[in-house]
């Protein structure tokens, strides 16, 4: 059965309603059955199959739930834009790609000439902008400004005003915060906002009606629900799974605050980036010898087993066949096989090699 929560206080915000809307036209298009509940323990202790939509945006609420639905045996999918953090056990999610939004506004201003980027009002209560917070800093550097929202959006506008001039691109943590500032730098100084270029998140109404409308970056809270129910559905019906997490893209929606000025995010590579190191690990020679042990064990039968335990005890090959029921040619067939997945040439090579492994008798 599945069953769904969400935070008191929540459902007045667009992005609750969006999600519910998308949720509940997937459940009657599937023909499910979806019971709101107020409590976990509400949930049947014989409900072996329960999973339970959770629906907030306080990362205290979301992680305090999952661990009550955890540790009622049913299964917590979250619809949240918050990052699991894997020690805390086996719970499914579905979010926005909020590295990959981030990384698209910050491509974005950069195409458009803008390099002294500030993030604005950021809520470090709320389940995302943490998260965002975060990726902005990996890709502008930790000395990178960051105006938080602390109780309200007006205290994030004061950080900002006395260091406006240092910067030529803000990306704004939601649509709210976006709006919130253009209407404020319209009024302080509106000649200003030809100099920035502004980004928010959400795609809201608002953010269109704007003047100047305001650049946004889309995210598609109405498939939320049918990302959590296919999680239901794999998690129910597949038991090896522990865990699903859906990522869901980000769109670019461009208007007056940056210009309208077109991009295209595939022809518009990031610069600077990083190359992977070499993973030692790989490189080791026991490592990789290892591996090869496994591979083989892992295509050989049992006849190969036999004759692996006869070849270590270093029995002829006449021996070996006439004690596996082969014929000398399948014999040295099995064994050519074994000496490829070693990287090894001839019996006495493959010995050594193995002997490293095994008991020779």
């Amino acid at each position: 059965m599945l069953y769904l929560m969400q935070e008191e206080g929540f459902a007045q915000f667009p992005w609750c309603q969006r999600t519910l809307r998308g949720l509940w036209e997937e459940v009657r298009r599937k023909r499910l059955s979806l019971t709101v509940i107020e409590r976990i323990d509400q949930i049947p202790a014989q409900d072996r199959q329960a999973g339970v939509l959770l629906l907030g945006a306080s990362g205290e609420w979301i992680e305090g739930q999952a661990d009550r639905a955890a540790a009622h045996s049913a299964h917590p999918i979250l619809m949240s834009n918050r990052l699991q953090e894997p020690q805390r056990g086996s719970y499914s999610a579905v979010m926005m790609d909020i590295g990959d939004s981030m990384r698209l506004a910050v491509r974005y201003l950069q195409k458009l000439g803008c390099r002294r980027l500030a993030l604005y009002g950021c809520n470090p209560y709320a389940s995302s902008d943490p998260w965002r917070e975060k990726v902005f800093l990996s890709l502008m550097g930790q000395d990178a400004a960051v105006f938080h929202n602390e109780n309200s959006l007006r205290s994030a506008f004061d950080q900002f005003w006395p260091r406006r001039e240092s910067f030529d691109g803000v990306i704004c943590a939601s649509d709210y915060a976006a709006f919130s500032l253009v209407r404020r730098l319209r009024e302080r100084d509106p000649g200003l906002l030809g100099q920035l270029a502004i980004i928010g998140y959400g795609n809201m109404r608002l953010a269109q009606q704007s003047d100047p409308s305001i650049t946004s970056i889309s995210d598609d809270y109405e498939h939320f629900g049918k990302a959590a129910l296919s999680i239901y559905q794999l998690v129910t019906k597949e038991p090896t799974m522990s865990a699903v997490r859906i990522l869901l893209h980000s769109r670019l929606h461009i208007r007056k605050t940056t210009g309208f000025v077109p991009f295209d995010p595939e022809s518009a590579p990031p610069d600077g980036e990083p190359q992977a190191g070499e993973n030692p690990f790989f490189a080791d020679r026991e490592v990789q010898d290892l591996a090869k042990v496994e591979t083989l064990l892992h295509q050989m039968d049992e006849v190969d087993l036999e004759l692996l335990r006869r070849l270590m005890e270093g029995r002829t090959y006449a021996e070996i066949a006439r004690l596996c029921y082969l014929s000398e040619t399948a014999l040295k067939y099995r064994l050519r096989k074994m000496e490829r997945v070693c990287g090894v040439c001839g019996r006495e090579a493959l010995i050594a090699f193995l002997g490293i492994f095994f008991d020779k008798g």
